[in-house]
């Protein structure tokens, strides 16, 4: 697909990062560069987990690209984390090499010494090691070979230095090094936030995610046909904002890879900010916005609005959590050619699920859409995982080519999220005459914070380290620019002093920020209980909403 792209579109600009801007072909190149440094320099060979650790920069697409292409396994984890939360994964997805950006080197730097893994850097800081600047490895690669093209057959003997060397192993021969890459190939473990609180990996092969893409692009021809599209010239060429992490499928699948196959540029945000937005939409003549709720909103609300020129705006996507079906008029209304839209999937799913837009959309707002054709299934699965009829709810169970494959080093956890080949979402919904799906509540304790998932389990583990924790319950808080945030309700003895902003520090210690409570209720008695011994969080959420 990469070269196929790089053929097709050559000089077209790809990605725009700032003033920075790559063409298909040139990104093709440094990720085929980057391919032998990995190979050669760094011993990576088909199979190896190559961990990105990283903000969204064009570098983080040059290593996904040269890790897959190489056969090995980009395993994409979330740049907010801490420490703790790094050295869990980089240990459980047996990492033979960590890519990151200056800022998680700072956070990890005395992790990987201490795990013995090498990495790369993108972007070091003056401060940091730049012979192990990635961009200045792929520089002194082509600088080192006569003829990048016969590369792999040059420095056969080439010596590794200690510090790059993952886990010490030999650097292969070219023999081993020239791997073919297999549909049915390990490509891509993400990690995601579960209602067990320890992230899990989610196992693709290169078939679940070139699917996803091919049946997107296959949606996306046929709305087109019935469309008229093909009749008249589009007056802007294809354009996607990107304001997601690339460590989430959403921003890997549909922004990133699907922009490679249908030749679309994709302009990248260094950060969210709607006044940005707005403006790159007019400088690079955006044509497609895909985002959680909150960036339409505070696109659809900013005060400078009209005075940019949006008429390039054709699709305005949401995913990652529900909009409002009031937004969703407001969008129809406000941006001229801008149709809303909305996206169901997973990470399990590679983000493949539902579609609901644009004409549907306004009709059914509060639907997430129907089953994606050709190749999703939707079923309502009962307690026993047994099929309900329309209209009852139930969990929602997806099944599809583009299924994972399961969950790495867990073979529990696969077999309970799996039944007769349907994904298990844990979300609640039904199904309507019309087979739309409609999603009530989630059954996985989680919370949807702005998008990110958050377990309750693991703030309510974090909170019971205190020493003052007798009783912790966690659940989330509507907040009109998020989704949800986290909230917490604590029962506390007298042993030490403790209140909620001492609460919070101590959090932030132990879990990333984002998922430390936005608002903790501290009490004096035992939180109340249901007859199976449970704490009452139902109730207790009741409660303590009305107090807001």
């Amino acid at each position: 697909m990469y070269k196929a792209a790089a053929d097709a579109h050559a000089s077209a600009d790809f990605l725009v990062y700032l003033d920075e801007r790559y063409s298909f072909a040139k990104l093709h190149k440094l990720a085929t560069t980057f391919s032998h440094v990995l190979s050669q320099e760094c011993g990576i060979g088909k199979g190896d987990k190559v961990i990105i650790a990283m903000r969204n920069y064009p570098e983080w697409i040059v290593s996904f690209m040269g890790i897959t292409m190489l056969g090995a396994v980009a395993v994409p984890v979330n740049a907010w984390w801490n420490e703790h939360e790094f050295a869990h994964v980089i240990k459980h997805s047996q990492a033979s090499l960590v890519i990151v950006d200056d800022k998680r080197f700072d956070v990890l730097n005395s992790t990987l010494q201490n795990l013995k893994i090498a990495c790369l850097i993108a972007r070091p800081n003056q401060e940091q090691n730049q012979s192990l600047c990635l961009m200045t490895k792929i520089n002194q690669f082509v600088t080192n070979s006569r003829d990048l093209e016969n590369s792999l057959e040059l420095n056969n003997s080439l010596e590794l230095n200690n510090s790059l060397r993952p886990n010490n192993k030999l650097k292969r021969s070219v023999q081993q090094q020239q791997y073919k890459v297999e549909s049915n190939d390990i490509a891509t473990i993400f990690y995601t936030s579960g209602s067990t609180g320890t992230p899990k990996g989610a196992v693709s092969n290169h078939e679940s995610v070139l699917t996803a893409l091919y049946t997107w692009l296959m949606l996306g021809s046929a709305a087109g046909i019935a469309n008229g599209a093909g009749e008249v010239e589009p007056a802007f060429a294809p354009a996607a904002l990107m304001t997601v992490p690339l460590f989430h499928v959403t921003g890997c699948h549909t922004l990133f890879l699907l922009s490679m196959l249908i030749g679309r540029k994709t302009v990248m945000m260094p950060y969210w900010d709607a006044a940005l937005a707005l403006k790159l939409i007019e400088q690079e003549r955006v044509t497609y916005f895909n985002g959680v709720p909150t960036m339409s909103m505070e696109l659809m609300n900013h005060p400078d609005k009209d005075n940019y020129d949006l008429d390039s705006l054709v699709d305005i996507c949401a995913g990652g959590a529900a909009r409002a079906p009031d937004h969703v008029r407001k969008i129809s209304q406000l941006f001229k050619s801008g149709n809303p839209s909305c996206g169901y999937g997973l990470t399990e799913t590679n983000a493949l699920g539902a579609v609901n837009g644009p004409v549907e959309y306004l009709a059914k707002p509060t639907s997430a859409g129907l089953p994606t054709p050709p190749i999703v299934d939707v079923k309502i699965f009962n307690d026993e995982n047994q099929p309900l009829p329309q209209g009852d709810i139930g969990e929602i169970a997806i099944k599809s080519i583009s299924n994972i494959i399961g969950y790495w080093q867990d073979e529990k956890a696969t077999l309970a999220a799996f039944s007769d080949g349907y994904f298990k979402t844990g979300d609640l919904g039904y199904l309507d005459e019309d087979g739309f799906i409609y999603i009530v509540d989630r059954i996985k304790d989680i919370i949807i914070r702005g998008g990110e998932n958050i377990s309750s389990l693991e703030v309510e583990n974090a909170i019971y380290k205190h020493p003052s924790t007798l009783e912790a319950s966690v659940f989330g808080l509507p907040d009109q620019r998020l989704g949800e945030v986290v909230g917490a309700v604590v029962c506390v003895n007298n042993s030490e002093p403790v209140d909620e902003d001492s609460l919070q520090l101590f959090l932030v210690k132990l879990i990333a920020h984002f998922k430390v409570p936005h608002k903790i209720w501290l009490v004096k008695h035992s939180l109340p209980r249901l007859g199976s011994g449970k704490i009452d969080k139902r109730t207790l959420k009741a409660h303590y909403l009305s107090l807001i």
